[in-house]
């Protein structure tokens, strides 16, 4: 018996108004006649699909006899194509078709499930809805022209949607339900019920053919986007799942005309159902200001004056946290979250360096400085008070340290530098073989998934005293062991845009030759690259952002979001920036691709 697979009934359920999905049973069931009845003109697996232009076909194809059998849904009719027929021929309507084949055809009554998918065990996010995979087997004496259907269903605790899907001829089957996206943080516990039916709608089931599973949920809450890249390992790496490309606009926003020349904004942070970003000056008028994430609608602002310059903000649950630096004016500055009220001000040493957003981790906040560099200090988010500082490490400017649960890692453009996360205290330096001591680093190291870090080697310049403005050079990616303090390997390319870490891939812009490029974590190899579609991307900018199953990158002249199992592009905006990414799924474009332009626009990720 040759296999099929035709529609799944939510891909069905588009046309709820052209036919109903019984007549689309009917169909299958001539269809499956047909393959029995005339083996040698329905010839192979067949493939199933649905057009929409000019008529509506539900059809199969059989690619060894290069045959059309289709259901045509405005006429209620069957026609075939290929073969003997050169062009349509109309069989005939579905009504006179179903008469022969009962007359032919057995209903059988017994039919089982088996389920191979054991222990299932699923973590997600709030907010998830990718799906799950369920396989398993069926049995019964003859098929024939019957149509199995099988559907999964939680009817215990809702944390899935119920699906149903077709099976095929050497017995297996796969059920894809999808995690239901509601469902609040948590561990749960249901009991999926799988059952055969002859129908698609699952009205008229096989008897006995019900069996259960257990299923394990375990949700939790999506983190803040905290300061650059993300969190404090600088991984620019979000833990959600993307469903569909419609990400419709929410809002745009744009700064208050200065007088000061550059005009900018920083790159936001968010969480919590707030936008934070800060005004980027040149010796001008600043302010912090807090932002709604669906409306843009400004809830406070804490005005700082004149200041020499205003560095990007960082969160944790309660605080924001900002610097101004200069030279009297260098500060770390502690702000309530909820109401914009000052909760304290710590001076550290700087000298006209503009900076990344400080790294908040637990219970500190973490800035570099020092009038000629290198410094690396360590704030209570508390009250403020100096826990540690350290004078070795950091660059001049325009950098900030990853943190994760032992060390705090610098890059001075020449060297990584590992501090005691409890005391500030070097545990050892690894050298950069491509790096150089520049003024300032425009970057951070970047922990990843294999107990390593990742930094690009060598200083950078923008050109610009802006805390908003991109680096003009692009570099390569250097790879180094944490547990053996050895450098591991560097990039083939040179690479610009602050790069993205998950599961084993680092994800990068690069400009000669221009491509996004997927690369191993371990070898430093590439593994795939994706080219912008247009001639009018001409290079990659800003950042590079990644969820669970989609990419977000910027060129000169668009944003695009990449599937990441077809590495292709579902969705484009015209215009570039630096990104960010809030836990309530909101994207946020600070515009401009290599300056900002003093615009912040929102895009609405979630799930409908």
């Amino acid at each position: 018996m040759v296999k099929f697979r035709v529609l799944s009934y939510l891909l069905l359920m588009v046309l709820p108004t052209l036919t109903s999905a019984s007549r689309f049973d009917d169909a299958d069931r001539i269809f499956r006649w047909a393959e029995i009845t005339y083996p040698s003109f329905f010839i192979g697996e067949s493939v199933g699909s649905l057009e929409t232009n000019p008529e509506q076909w539900y059809y199969r194809y059989y690619p060894e006899s290069n045959v059309y059998a289709g259901y045509n849904i405005n006429t209620d009719d069957i026609w075939v194509l290929g073969g003997v027929y050169n062009t349509p021929f109309r069989v005939s309507d579905v009504d006179s078709l179903l008469n022969n084949v009962n007359l032919s055809c057995q209903q059988i009554d017994d039919l089982s499930l088996q389920i191979t998918t054991t222990n299932m065990q699923v973590s997600s996010n709030e907010g998830d809805d990718f799906p799950i995979s369920f396989e398993g087997t069926w049995d019964a004496a003859e098929l024939a022209c019957n149509s199995v259907y099988v559907r999964a269903q939680d009817e215990d605790s809702n944390v899935i949607s119920s699906a149903i899907m077709d099976v095929t001829d050497n017995q297996s089957f796969r059920v894809n339900p999808r995690l239901n996206h509601l469902t609040p943080p948590g561990n749960y516990t249901s009991t999926i019920t799988f059952v055969a039916c002859r129908d698609r709608d699952c009205d008229n089931q096989y008897e006995n053919s019900t069996i259960t599973i257990n299923m394990s949920l375990l949700v939790e809450p999506v983190p803040e986007w905290q300061t650059h890249q993300a969190n404090a390992l600088h991984n620019g790496y979000m833990p959600i799942w993307i469903s569909g490309n419609n990400f419709s606009k929410l809002w745009e926003w744009s700064r208050s005309p200065l007088s000061e020349p550059l005009g900018g904004i920083n790159a936001p942070v968010a969480g919590n159902g707030e936008v934070y970003l800060s005004i980027d000056v040149n010796n001008g008028n600043s302010a912090v200001i807090a932002l709604d994430e669906l409306t843009g609608e400004e809830n406070w602002r804490v005005s700082f004056g004149n200041v020499p310059a205003l560095n990007p903000p960082a969160i944790n649950n309660s605080s924001l946290f900002v610097a101004t630096s200069g030279h009297g004016d260098t500060k770390v500055w502690g702000i309530n979250r909820e109401d914009g009220k000052l909760k304290f001000q710590s001076n550290f040493s700087a000298q006209w360096s503009s900076y990344l957003a400080p790294t908040v981790d637990e219970e500190i906040v973490y800035q570099t400085g020092g009038y000629y560099g290198g410094y690396t200090y360590a704030f209570s988010v508390q009250t403020g008070a100096e826990v540690w500082t350290n004078e070795t490490g950091s660059s001049w400017g325009m950098d900030t340290p990853a943190i994760d649960d032992k060390n705090v890692y610098v890059h001075s453009g020449s060297a990584l530098t590992v501090l005691d996360k409890d005391n500030g205290e070097i545990k050892y330096s690894i050298d950069d073989p491509f790096g150089n001591y520049g003024y300032d680093y425009h970057g951070a190291p970047v922990k990843g998934s294999s107990n390593n870090i990742l930094a690009f080697s060598g200083g950078a310049s923008s050109g610009y005293a802006s805390s908003s403005a991109e680096h003009n050079n692009d570099r390569v990616i250097s790879s180094f062991g944490v547990e053996d303090g050895q450098y591991n390997w560097s990039s083939q390319f040179v690479y610009k845009t602050f790069f993205a870490v998950s599961g084993g891939v680092v994800y990068a812009g690069k400009n000669n030759p221009t491509s996004i490029d997927a690369i191993d974590e371990t070898s430093g190899d590439i593994l795939w690259s994706w080219v912008a579609p247009t001639t009018d991307d001409t290079a990659f900018h800003r950042n590079v952002v990644v969820t669970k199953n989609v990419l977000f990158v910027s060129t000169n002249a668009n944003i695009y979001a990449i599937d990441l199992k077809s590495k292709q592009a579902i969705w484009s905006y015209s215009e570039p920036g630096m990104m960010t990414i809030s836990d309530n799924r909101i994207l946020l474009l600070a515009t401009g691709a290599s300056r900002s332009d003093g615009r912040l626009i929102a895009f609405d990720l979630r799930s409908n």
